[in-house]
Formats: C-alpha cells, sequence, structure tokens
C-alpha cells in the first residue's frame, strides 16, 4: 500500500502506513465484535458491542480525514487512539473470540496510531 497522507500541511511518509493498517483490522475486527456481542442477549456484551460500534465509526471517520488530508484528522484520530483504550479495556472482561481479536487490534491500533499522531 502506497499511501501518503499530508496531516496539518505536511506531507507524511510510508510511516503512516501501519496506523492505517491497524485501523482498517481495529474496524473490523470491532465490527465482529460489536455483531457478535450485540446478538448473545448479555446485558454487559451489549454494552461491549456499543462500544466497539462506537470504536469502529471513530476509525472510520480518520480513516476518510486521513485520506483527504484533513486538519481535523490529528484531533479524530486522538479521539480513536481513546476509543482503541476504552474498547480494548471493555474486551478484556471477556474471553470470547471476537472479543480476545477485538481487544488486540484496539490495542494495536492504539499504541501504533498514537506513536504517529502523538
Amino acid at each position: 500500500m502506497a499511501l501518503e497522507i499530508g496531516l496539518e500541511g505536511k506531507m507524511a511518509t510510508k510511516a503512516v502506513v501501519p496506523c492505517v493498517d491497524t485501523t482498517v483490522r481495529c474496524i473490523e475486527a470491532c465490527e465482529r465484535c460489536a455483531a457478535e456481542c450485540g446478538t448473545s442477549g448479555d446485558r454487559e456484551r451489549e454494552k461491549c458491542a456499543v462500544l466497539a460500534r462506537d470504536c469502529a465509526d471513530i476509525a472510520s471517520l480518520s480513516l476518510t480525514l486521513m485520506s483527504r488530508q484533513s486538519r481535523y484528522a490529528d484531533a479524530i484520530c486522538a479521539a480513536h487512539a481513546q476509543a482503541c483504550v476504552a474498547c480494548g479495556e471493555m474486551c478484556a472482561k471477556f474471553k470470547h473470540a471476537c472479543c480476545v481479536e477485538c481487544m488486540n487490534a484496539c490495542r494495536a491500533c492504539a499504541k501504533e496510531c498514537g506513536a504517529y499522531h502523538g
């Protein structure tokens, strides 16, 4: 993936690619977790689903803003990192495969994107 994204008026190098890649994996994992936990019938897992959906939505917005080199990308990416931390903590409470996958994806995304945008 040869993606170059300019943030805050400067061209980014290929260093942003790992952030984009982990964000895509985060969205996929959060959507799977939301689908499974949201239909589990367990109230706590349904809360997990809501948070996973929020994280996926914020992640999608961050990708959109990065791709158009928006001046707001850094702020939304910071919010996404916060959502990843919260979602990872919520998913850590459960041992279901979807939650473990989501937890790992969120933690990796928060670490990678936080390092790039921080």
